[in-house]
């Protein structure tokens, strides 16, 4: 009898794992309408998409965004917050602070008189699967906030875990953050509020061929890491510091046109053995920093 049991319990537990790994791997098509949540099955997107509150796309999910996709986010709005729970340098709930902060210093990445990120009423979009959002030259893939006078913090957090983000306009969000074996190419970043593109312990992605302008802190920021970052025009940025900053790692850096910043490339921590060659360095107040010295 026990057997028995046991027998009809794998069969049903074996159904219903299969049953499971076949509706994940059938694409659901998203086109023209509102979402957010947590994305538990692969999906397309296409056509234009309103994210009206956090997104959260499991591990085992594969995000496609096909090209000429208009991906909206709201602005000072969050429908369904999923973040910010978390303890950042010791504070629990960091991003969930509210209002301009008044301390002198950087914790969680945030500055003296910025507003805290507010996760509660602000977007974030987390990608702890596959992303391939690869639009053309003639199809851009945009990310952009709905305000009609948009901001440099209207949506909080781009995180991609893996994948490829190619040919797309994103702006109005405070962070791009992206782990080892990212590809971030011929992408026009602009108009953000923290780091135009974030790395950090061992993420060592490729940034190639961007155009990456106007972040209220560094451009390409790097901490322990070591990327390829290759053939990007990097500024302006006047009066935000570098427009790149290197703390430790090997990133390799050639052929890019680095211009318009206070700091070309800024060394906060001695790197390990960087490779900076080939470069165009141009109006920049200083070209090349050792602020650890």
């Amino acid at each position: 009898m026990r057997k028995k049991i046991f027998i009809s319990s794998l069969i049903i537990f074996t159904i219903t794992i299969g049953c499971f790994f076949i509706c994940v791997s059938i694409q659901q098509k998203i086109y023209d309408t509102n979402i957010h949540g947590i994305i538990v099955r692969n999906q397309v997107w296409s056509g234009n998409i309103l994210v009206d509150g956090d997104i959260l796309v499991m591990p085992w999910v594969h995000l496609t965004i096909l090209p000429g996709t208009n991906v909206t986010i709201t602005a000072n709005k969050d429908v369904h917050n999923l973040f910010g729970w978390m303890i950042c340098d010791g504070i629990i709930g960091y991003d969930l602070l509210t209002g301009i902060k008044q301390e002198n210093n950087t914790n969680c990445g945030v500055h003296q008189n910025e507003p805290y990120r507010d996760e509660g009423h602000h977007v974030s979009i987390i990608i702890l699967g596959r992303l391939e959002a690869i639009g053309t030259e003639e199809e851009r893939i945009t990310f952009r906030s709905d305000s009609e006078t948009p901001g440099i913090y209207d949506w909080n957090k781009f995180i991609i875990s893996n994948g490829v983000l190619s040919y797309a306009n994103v702006e109005n969000y405070r962070v791009l953050g992206v782990s080892s074996g990212v590809e971030i190419s011929h992408n026009n970043l602009r108009n953000i509020g923290e780091c135009g593109v974030c790395m950090d312990k061992d993420e060592n992605a490729k940034i190639l061929y961007n155009n990456i302008s106007y972040a209220g802190h560094e451009l390409i920021d790097m901490h322990e890491c070591s990327p390829i970052i290759q053939y990007n025009n990097l500024g302006p940025n006047p009066g935000r510091g570098a427009c790149i900053i290197i703390d430790g790692g090997s990133p390799k850096i050639e052929n890019n046109r680095i211009y318009g910043c206070d700091v070309g490339v800024s060394f906060i921590s001695p790197p390990d053995k960087p490779i900076i060659e080939n470069n165009i360095f141009l109006n920049n107040t200083n070209n090349i920093s050792y602020d650890y010295l």
